[in-house]
């Protein structure tokens, strides 16, 4: 049987097997941040399904660091009860809850944050009606470092057992460690030790911040067409340095698990990685991972942990199933099935139009 459905350390704490729930955009919590009934029975299931760790929806800050309509906040102490009821729901024996802590950056909505979008610096972007960020003044980074390192006290305060950084998907970490988006001339731009220094400072800000045995995590994106400011070999650099401050593990974002390198032709991204950092770290892998094949491919690139979105999205108890070398549920997925397993309409409606993930394919039955 694969290895994965054994149990595995991840920081101090032993979890039951290697899978994982990948964050999600769920757009269902209530307006101001705060849980919703919908958001605390999508996890309370996840919780339920058999996973060894559960990694919530991309959750915000602050008020200024919002990118999503109804996002789930860390933001603020007043949410704290709400978000410990969500974990207690959600505790299991030998289940980690990791919430993923986010700041849009250029991405944050002024709408809902009520300031124009800022970032490392200024740039352009080719996109229909993309409006320039302002660039961050050194007191205002600071702030969000500090921001960060006060979302996660609250998650250990609420009883989640971690966190997780998202430094993927072009959100703020990833508009200071590309070069196509960092343009600044000081300490925290130029040089790949300071691009890196922004999500050094978090982790170390937060390591402070939080208990023994709390986990944090890095959740990273090493290669993208998408922005070529992105070196595979700077990844891996920034996630050893990461390693040194404080991280549990290193989370890697690809659509599909097996993708190879622009950067080393033939090679998969995700063994690139395996290979230069330190054997200490784990990893997660995540992509498409849709079968028990998909969990043997993994192993063999050198994962320690794999992570499930789609399939677990449309699939009850998809470890046990996988274990049993059951057939998953794939898409297109049907809107009442959705209904049945805890999937709010909100989220549904996400889904279905949201890219990646319209090509789920949501259809009525």
């Amino acid at each position: 049987m694969n290895v994965l459905f054994s149990p595995r350390k991840i920081g101090d704490i032993i979890v039951r097997n290697g899978l994982a729930v990948a964050p999600m955009t769920t757009t269902q919590s209530q307006s101001d941040g705060s849980v919703s009934e919908a958001e605390a029975s999508w996890i309370e299931r996840l919780g339920d399904d058999g996973y060894g760790l559960v990694i919530t929806c991309a959750a915000s800050i602050s008020r200024t660091s919002i990118a999503f309509p109804r996002q789930l906040s860390f933001g603020d102490d007043a949410l704290v009860p709400g978000l410990a009821r969500l974990a207690q729901r959600a505790r299991r024996p030998e289940m980690a809850l990791v919430a993923q802590l986010c700041h849009g950056g250029s991405r944050a909505i002024p709408a809902l944050t009520g300031q124009p979008a800022y970032s490392a610096s200024r740039f352009e972007l080719p996109l229909p009606g993309f409006v320039p960020p302002l660039e961050l003044s050194v007191p205002q980074i600071e702030a969000i470092i500090e921001d960060f390192a006060g979302a996660a006290a609250r998650a250990a305060r609420a009883g989640f057992q971690g966190v997780e950084f998202h430094g993927a998907n072009g959100y703020l970490f990833t508009q200071f460690a590309s070069t196509v988006t960092n343009s600044r001339r000081d300490a925290w731009g130029g040089p790949l030790s300071h691009r890196a220094r922004f999500a050094r400072e978090v982790v170390r800000a937060t390591r402070a911040r939080v208990p023994r045995p709390f986990i944090i995590g890095m959740r990273w994106t090493f290669e993208s067409p998408l922005d070529l400011g992105l070196d595979l070999d700077e990844g891996i650099q920034v996630m050893n340095w990461l390693a040194e401050d404080g991280i549990d593990y290193a989370h890697v974002s690809q659509l599909d698990l097996g993708t190879v390198s622009t950067k080393y032709p033939g090679v998969p991204v995700f063994k690139r990685i395996r290979d230069g950092i330190d054997r200490a770290l784990p990893l997660i892998a995540a992509g498409g991972v849709v079968s028990a094949a998909d969990l043997d491919r993994a192993v063999h690139l050198g994962a320690d942990l794999v992570a499930i979105g789609r399939s677990a999205i449309g699939n009850r108890h998809v470890p046990g199933k996988l274990a049993a070398g059951e057939p998953l549920t794939r898409t297109p997925f049907q809107r009442e099935a959705l209904s049945r397993l805890s999937v709010s309409e909100d989220f549904v409606r996400y889904l279905a139009s949201a890219p990646p993930l319209a090509r789920l394919h949501i259809v009525e039955d």
